[in-house]
């Protein structure tokens, strides 16, 4: 029982420490700026691009990550994919619902003005609910942290009547900064083997 325990403890802290690299992070980020941008300049090619380096995240893992710390498949080394495709569709959904259900002859007007003057408020707590949800899963304790910047920034935003594309792209560059700042260390924590490095 204990050795199980251990293997446990072991496999979390393997899982955790690849997910030292910031490279979660920064995608997230480039997520949320490509939002702003979209509600500031009115044109989707910037929420495309935003998003678009999520398919690019496993080639850049095992280029990046790999072949410094090594590769060990757990159970657990695909839960970080999985939260961040639940992640999407639940904010995709959450637009959806938005959309529709502020349509016309759907519901009241003041139901309509109540959803136009918040809904950015509600984008924030689905936003906010799936990075506690996936810091549950993953057990990454600054996603917990995210959940809650996310809560504050958009809550205060919707308070102080700042436009949504403001607070929504400085939480992009929060996020983009811790991200870049994890990868920054974890390169220097974990250089390359000499055999990487050296090709003489």
């Amino acid at each position: 029982m204990s050795q199980e325990q251990d293997f446990k403890k072991l496999q979390q802290k393997t899982y955790q420490d690849y997910q030292q690299d910031g490279l979660i992070d920064i995608i997230i980020g480039l997520g949320f700026i490509g939002f702003g941008l979209n509600m500031a300049l009115d044109n989707s090619a910037f929420l495309f691009m935003g998003w678009l380096p999520i398919i690019f995240y496993v080639p850049i893992k095992n280029r990046l990550t790999v072949p410094r710390i090594g590769y060990v498949k757990f159970h657990a080394s695909n839960k970080i994919v999985y939260g961040l495709v639940i992640t999407c569709l639940l904010v995709f959904m959450a637009g959806l619902f938005i959309f529709f259900i502020s349509g016309p002859n759907i519901i009241s007007e003041e139901m309509q003005d109540w959803l136009r003057q918040y809904y950015m408020l509600i984008f924030g707590v689905v936003a906010a609910l799936c990075f506690l949800g996936a810091g549950l899963l993953t057990r990454i304790t600054r996603l917990y942290l995210y959940a809650l910047s996310v809560l504050i920034i958009f809550a205060a935003g919707t308070w102080f009547d700042v436009h949504p594309a403001v607070y929504t792209i400085f939480t992009g560059l929060l996020i983009e900064t811790v991200g870049i700042w994890l990868m920054v260390r974890f390169l220097r924590k974990y250089p390359l083997p000499a055999q990487e490095n050296a090709h003489e």
